[in-house]
C-alpha cells in the first residue's frame, strides 16, 4: 500500500478572516464614500459663498465707498449718493506753488478761482541771547503763558530747571498750547529761548507773563518775535479769513493748503471717474467670477462623463436667477438717458457674463453723470408699481444668499453635515458589528485550524503506521 497524503494542515486564520471582514466592510466603505462626496458639496458650497461675499463686498464698496455698510440701506436717493463711490471727487489747482486742493466726497463740481493775499501765522516769542544754554543759569519764578481764550498755565522755574534748557524742557511738558526751542543765531552769545503758538491765526495768540525776577540768575527777557496772523484770501470773489492756511469749510468737502504769501490760481473740482470706472469694472469682475463658477458646476464633460458637484442644484439655479433679474432690469427714475445697464456701457452676453465700454462708461459719466449714477443708486417704480432698484437690490439679494444663519447656502451645508453626521454615526454602528463579526470568525477557524493540526498529527501517525506494515 502507498501512503496516504490525507490534509497538507494549517490555516492562515487572520488572512481568511482579513478577507471575509473586507467583503463585509463593502456597505460602510459606500458610506465613507457618501460622506466625502458631501463633503465636495459643502467644499463647492464654501467656494461659491465666497465669491458671492467678495461680489458683495465691492457693491457695497460702490454704495458706501471708503465707509462701513449700515444695517439699514438709505432710503433716499441723496443719502445713498452722498456715500457712495459716485460722490468722489478730484481736485487740480492751475499753480500748486499758491494753493493745493484736495476734495473728499461730495455733489459739487466746478471752478473755483483762489486769490491768497495773506498767509495765517503762529504767534512767536523769542529771548535775549545766552552764551550756554545749559551752563548759564537764569533767574527762578514762573512763566504763566495763554493760548488764546485758554486757561492760563503757570510754569515754575527754580533752581533745578533755571537755564534756557531747562525752561524750554518744563515749558514743553506743561501742556500750554505751545512749545519751545533753542536756536542757534551764529552770534558772540548765539543761544535764544523761541516761545511759539501750536496753532495758527490770531485765535492762538499767546499772552506770555514773565515773573521770572528771583535770585542772582541771568535775567531772561520775551519780545513778540512773529505777530499772530489770520490768512486772507478771496474764493470766486468771496473775502475768506481763515486761522490756518489748511482752509475747510469754505466749499463743501474740499480742503485749500495755502502755499504762497500772495498770488491766485484756478482750482477745478470735478467728479472721479478714473475711481468710478475702477470700481464699476472691479464689480463686473466680481460679478464674472460668479457665472464662471456657476458655469463650470454645469459644464458636462464628455470625456470623464461628469459635471460638476453641483450640477442642477437648486440654490446656484436660484443664485444665479436673482442675480440676472437685478442687473437686467429698467430703471424709472426720470431720466430717459440711462434707465439700463447697457446703456451705460455694461453689457451681458450670452453666456450670462459681463462686459464694460469703458469708453461709453466715460461718455455717459461726463454728459449724463446723474442719469447714470441714479440707474445704479437710486429706487423706481417698475410695471407692476413694485419698488426696484440696482445696486442696493443686488447688495440686499446678496446678503440674503450669503446670510450665515437664514441663508440658502448655509441652510444647504447645514443639511449636508447633518447627513454626514447620521453617516458617521451609523458607519460606527457598523464598525463595532463588524468588530464582533471579526472576534466571532476569528475563533472559529482558530477552531478549525486546530482541528485541522489535529488531523495532520493524526496523519502523520497513520503514514508511520502503514510504511511499517509494508516493510514487514
Amino acid at each position: 500500500m502507498g501512503s496516504i497524503n490525507l490534509i497538507n494542515g494549517g490555516l492562515d486564520v487572520l488572512g481568511i478572516v482579513d478577507s471575509l471582514i473586507e467583503v463585509e466592510r463593502t456597505p460602510i466603505t459606500r458610506l465613507q464614500q457618501n460622506a466625502e462626496s458631501f463633503q465636495d458639496r459643502i467644499a463647492a458650497y464654501r467656494t461659491f459663498n465666497t465669491k458671492l461675499l467678495a461680489l458683495k463686498t465691492c457693491v457695497g464698496s460702490l454704495l458706501f465707498h471708503g465707509e462701513d455698510v449700515p444695517l439699514n440701506m438709505p432710503a433716499g436717493y441723496d443719502d445713498r449718493f452722498s456715500a457712495s463711490l459716485f460722490a468722489l471727487r478730484k481736485a487740480t489747482s492751475s499753480d500748486e506753488a499758491v494753493v493745493v486742493a484736495t476734495a473728499g466726497k461730495g455733489p459739487t463740481t466746478g471752478n473755483f478761482s483762489v486769490t491768497v493775499s495773506r498767509l495765517a501765522k503762529s504767534n512767536a516769542y523769542a529771548s535775549n541771547n545766552f552764551a550756554s544754554s545749559t551752563a548759564v543759569q537764569t533767574q527762578t519764578g514762573s512763566l504763566v503763558i495763554q493760548n488764546g481764550a485758554g486757561d492760563p498755565v503757570t510754569i515754575a522755574i527754580d533752581s533745578s530747571n533755571n537755564t534756557l534748557e531747562g525752561i524750554k524742557c518744563a515749558i514743553n511738558a506743561a501742556g500750554a498750547g505751545c512749545s519751545a526751542t533753542i536756536l542757534n543765531d551764529g552770534s558772540a552769545q548765539p543761544y535764544r529761548l523761541v516761545i511759539t503758538s501750536d496753532g495758527s491765526g490770531t485765535a492762538n495768540a499767546l499772552t506770555i507773563t514773565n515773573n521770572l525776577t528771583e535770585g542772582a540768575g541771568a535775567a531772561v527777557s520775551l519780545a513778540e518775535s512773529v505777530a499772530a496772523q489770520d490768512a486772507a484770501l478771496t474764493i470766486n470773489g468771496v473775502d475768506i479769513t481763515s486761522s490756518s492756511n489748511t482752509v475747510t469749510g469754505a466749499v463743501e468737502g474740499v480742503t485749500f493748503l495755502l502755499r504762497s504769501e500772495s498770488g491766485s490760481a484756478t482750482v477745478q473740482i470735478d467728479h472721479d471717474t478714473d475711481a468710478i470706472a475702477a470700481g464699476i469694472q472691479d464689480l463686473i469682475t466680481k460679478y464674472n467670477d460668479v457665472v464662471s463658477y456657476i458655469t463650470s458646476q454645469s459644464r458636462y464633460n464628455s470625456a470623464t462623463r461628469s459635471a460638476g458637484i453641483l450640477s442642477g442644484d437648486f440654490t446656484l439655479r436660484q443664485a444665479q436667477m436673482e442675480l440676472v433679474t437685478t442687473i437686467t432690469q429698467s430703471i424709472e427714475s426720470g431720466y430717459e438717458s440711462v434707465k439700463v445697464l447697457a446703456q451705460a456701457g455694461i453689457t451681458l452676453s450670452n453666456s450670462g457674463l459681463l462686459s464694460l465700454d469703458e469708453s461709453e462708461l466715460r461718455e455717459q459719466l461726463a454728459s449724463n453723470f446723474d442719469a447714470t449714477a441714479h440707474l445704479l443708486l437710486s429706487d423706481a417704480l417698475d410695471a407692476a408699481g413694485n419698488t426696484v432698484s440696482l445696486a442696493p437690490l443686488l447688495h440686499q439679494r446678496l446678503a440674503n444668499l450669503t446670510d450665515s444663519i437664514e441663508g440658502p447656502i448655509h441652510r444647504a451645508t447645514d443639511a449636508i453635515e447633518k447627513n454626514i453626521q447620521r453617516i458617521n454615526e451609523q458607519v460606527e454602528q457598523m464598525e463595532l458589528r463588524l468588530e464582533a463579526r471579526r472576534e466571532l470568525l476569528t475563533a472559529q477557524y482558530a477552531r478549525a485550524d486546530e482541528a485541522l493540526r489535529q488531523l495532520t498529527v493524526l496523519q502523520s501517525s497513520m503514514s508511520s503506521l502503514m510504511n511499517s506494515l509494508e516493510s514487514s
